[in-house]
């Protein structure tokens, strides 16, 4: 321990000294006396150039207070509250810490407070739309129930938690209740599948017996078969619309074949002329593609592996990736465009596939889960991502804004802070396009 004197300037602040050339922070709650600092020019300038510090660390705390005040979502600070205590116990300033403890204590109890508030309000919201849920949930009016299903999956997304300890219980119960019409009205389509998949064979069958009868060289002697399959073509029953007209215009032609040849006593076997290409095989040739035209094939194939959606086999990718490289800078107003796409959607692949391993790590069972429970999973670990990247974001702007501003991208050292943060911002937007694409399938189901 130094035997050095404490200097002390109460005149300017009763919150530090100065020993040793060096600045001290008093200690405070169970914090002890911290160096904070040394002496630059004089002891008064220093002490003071540390009482600055504390004023503007105490406006800092002061706007997040206002912050709160004006915020309808008042518990997105709660986490900002708890960085901010860490930040103050290693902030380096003069002045009474106790004070802006006592500011963020008072806030983070008013936060909790409306948090609970909104819980009591949630629950109250929630018990509504289970009750709902589970009175359309034996509804056999397929198309109202599934808009209402719509409806209720969408209201109960948008409802923040209710209380932890009846939160899970509120979720299961919901759950199974849209599984249960779910459930049924799969299996109802399906049936109708099945009906429906009878009903084209039946005309398929219908048609092939014409085209026998035609190509055998029709005839009196098959009116009566003819007549028998136009009935029985009547009776089949209701198809899709589109499928119907095809089916009905090979039905006509048949039909028509059938009996126009039998007002011209016509008894030979119908002949279809054959029109398949006259003069031997058609010529073909192989072009070099340029580099340009093979980007396009790649990211083409690229946007297929997207569409096709998880898993992925992400050595497919790779290859993908390493061939694009290959293929180098192109002398091409296109070439920048297109690096910018398949840098895009490859990110978009491996955010997704990271997605689809950590579901399946947490939850080992989740391919034997419903498709509903699969995408509420992903949708649940996505938006938990996301807020960890915008606190993460927030603490670097906090930690590097002022910084990047005053140098205003001047500054060769700041590039890596700036790609740092590019690199922020981009991952996020890729997590928030495959947020928006469950979201739509969610809601889809």
């Amino acid at each position: 321990m130094s035997t050095t004197p404490i200097k002390e300037y109460k005149d300017i602040t009763e919150y530090g000294y100065i020993q040793d050339d060096k600045v001290y922070l008093k200690g405070y709650y169970h914090f002890k006396d911290r160096e904070i600092g040394v002496v630059r020019d004089s002891d008064e300038e220093s002490l003071q150039y540390f009482v600055n510090r504390f004023d503007m660390v105490t406006k800092k705390v002061m706007e997040v207070k206002e912050a709160v005040a004006k915020s309808e979502n008042k518990g997105s600070y709660l986490m900002k509250l708890i960085h901010m205590r860490t930040y103050l116990a290693q902030y380096n300033g003069l002045g009474d810490f106790t004070v802006l403890y006592d500011e963020i204590n008072t806030l983070e109890d008013e936060i909790n407070e409306y948090i609970e508030k909104n819980r009591e309000k949630n629950y109250n919201i929630k018990k509504a739309l289970l009750k709902e849920a589970e009175d359309w949930s034996s509804s056999s009016d397929w198309k109202t129930a599934s808009n209402k299903f719509k409806e209720l999956k969408m209201n109960w997304i948008k409802t923040g938690s209710a209380h932890k300890e009846i939160e899970p219980t509120l979720s299961e119960r919901f759950n199974k209740a849209l599984e249960r019409f779910y459930d049924r009205r799969t299996f109802f389509y399906q049936e109708q599948a099945k009906i429906i998949k009878h009903r084209v064979n039946q005309y398929t069958r219908l048609i092939n017996q014409l085209r026998r009868i035609n190509r055998l060289g029709g005839g009196s002697d098959f009116v009566q078969e003819v007549k028998d399959i136009q009935k029985e073509w009547r009776e089949v029953g209701k198809i899709a619309k589109k499928k119907f007209m095809q089916l009905q215009n090979d039905f006509k032609r048949e039909t028509t074949k059938f009996f126009n040849d039998l007002k011209r006593g016509s008894s030979s076997s119908y002949g279809a002329r054959d029109d398949r290409f006259g003069g031997g095989e058609r010529s073909s040739f192989t072009r070099r593609k340029t580099g340009v035209e093979a980007k396009k094939e790649i990211l083409e194939t690229a946007e297929v592996y997207l569409k096709n959606g998880a898993p992925f086999n992400i050595s497919n990718i790779k290859s993908l990736q390493n061939s694009w490289k290959s293929l180098g800078k192109q002398p091409s107003q296109e070439d920048k465009e297109l690096n910018l796409k398949f840098r895009i959607i490859c990110n978009e692949i491996f955010e997704s596939h990271f997605l689809e391993r950590t579901a399946k790590n947490l939850h080992p069972d989740l391919y034997s889960k419903s498709d509903f429970e699969q995408l509420k999973i992903k949708l649940d670990l996505l938006r938990d991502s996301l807020r960890q990247d915008e606190q993460e974001l927030d603490e670097f702007n906090y930690k590097y804004g002022p910084a990047l501003a005053a140098s205003g991208g001047k500054n060769p050292e700041d590039f890596a802070l700036y790609q740092e943060r590019n690199n922020f911002i981009n991952k996020m937007k890729t997590k928030q396009r495959i947020l928006k694409k469950l979201e739509d399938k969610l809601l889809a189901i």
